[in-house]
């Protein structure tokens, strides 16, 4: 099936736009620390936050394609606004709406969606990144609690988080079906987060250490034979990524198609060339393309669970879509796209990422093959 976009979700994207226009500040770079915080008020206030959780949580019960529609909007101004609002909806707190228990969603969404409580996702691991199977945190029943014993890497925005989705082995068979996922909150004994590192978009990560830390049972979202379950929820994560990519590759595209039909040389507008012309043409199809495969992923969300096929297929264009087009975007913008005074390095910088992030395009294609072939290819032979 293709997409539609209902009336009600029409109208979402236009407030999400014209909010992104009157309130938001175009950005050269991630928000951080106080200003991080500020600007999480500031969208709870507006009821952008929690967008899809249960509206008893504080949140607007949105379904999944209307949240892609606000998130792509922000991205196109604030990519720091449109990450946050995936973060407290179809993101990071997915996990907790369709994973939790009733005890859990009270305590963590109502904050969550409030802007006042930030969850961040533990998954990869030093050996571990693409293999996520191959995850060797363990959790260990001991009494009223779990004892964590490992690390995670690449936790974006850790060193902000109040609390992190750690997935774990509640089971040592060594299979996939030992994994579940926990709660950890940070000042849980045992846990540290270590030191932020700046990576290539100017985004902040950390690892995750866990030496004997004791983790109540009640944090538990999930124990074993839930693997399949989780990365159910994390396919929405995925679309919510791919829509924050796309909406910065749109950003970078507007902001040259204005710079071509105001930068002159040779006596006239740069758009007055035929090549630059055709560049042009190529972005617009490209970000058509991107946003149609996007959009059906989402739109089949609602007709019953996500298809994954739908969700790789989304994902591997759209990052590499988005990494041509920002990478056109600071060409015709020549050393001004290149100077750090505009914001087109950045572009490219962030959306760099969206070809590793998620699973990198190269599983995705693999998991494309073996859908097309009706095979399944086992890395491990």
């Amino acid at each position: 099936m293709g997409y539609e976009l209902t009336a009600e979700q029409l109208e979402w994207q236009a407030v999400a736009r014209e909010f992104a226009s009157r309130k938001l500040t175009p950005a050269k770079h991630w928000l951080e620390g106080e200003d991080f915080w500020k600007n999480a008020k500031m969208l709870s206030e507006h009821g952008f936050l929690g967008i899809t959780l249960p509206e008893e949580y504080g949140g607007m019960n949105l379904d999944l394609f209307s949240a892609m529609l606000i998130i792509e909007e922000l991205c196109k101004v604030c990519p720091t606004s449109g990450r946050m609002v995936y973060h407290t909806g179809p993101g990071i707190a997915n996990f907790i709406n369709h994973l939790g228990t009733p005890e859990q969603k009270s305590k963590y969404l109502p904050k969550i969606a409030a802007g006042k409580y930030y969850v961040a996702l533990g998954m990869s691991e030093p050996d571990a990144g693409s293999a996520a199977t191959d995850l060797k945190t363990t959790a260990v029943e001991s009494g009223d609690y779990y004892k964590l014993n490992g690390s995670k890497i690449f936790v974006s925005e850790g060193h902000l988080a109040d609390a992190f989705v750690v997935y774990a082995r509640f089971g040592n068979s060594g299979k996939p079906s030992d994994i579940g996922a926990i709660l950890v909150e940070r000042g849980t004994p045992g846990f540290s987060v270590g030191v932020a590192e700046e990576n290539m978009s100017g985004e902040y990560q950390t690892a995750l250490y866990f030496d004997e830390a004791l983790v109540p049972k009640e944090n538990v979202l999930v124990t074993k034979n839930a693997f399949k379950a989780l990365m159910g929820v994390y396919n929405g994560v995925r679309l919510g990524y791919a829509a924050q990519t796309l909406g910065i590759a749109q950003a970078a595209f507007d902001r040259t198609c204005q710079y071509v039909k105001e930068r002159r040389q040779f006596g006239k507008e740069i758009c007055e060339f035929q090549g630059v012309q055709w560049m042009i043409a190529d972005m617009y199809l490209q970000l058509e393309a991107a946003r149609t495969l996007l959009y059906k992923a989402a739109a089949e969300v609602l007709d019953s669970a996500i298809d994954k096929t739908s969700v790789s297929i989304a994902k591997v264009y759209v990052a590499e879509a988005a990494k041509k087009i920002t990478d056109d975007c600071l060409q015709l913008h020549g050393g001004y796209g290149f100077s750090r005074e505009y914001p087109l390095e950045w572009y490219y910088r962030c959306v760099r990422a969206a070809s590793i992030a998620g699973g990198t395009v190269q599983v995705h294609k693999t998991m494309l093959a073996a859908a097309v072939l009706e095979r399944k290819f086992d890395q491990r032979k």
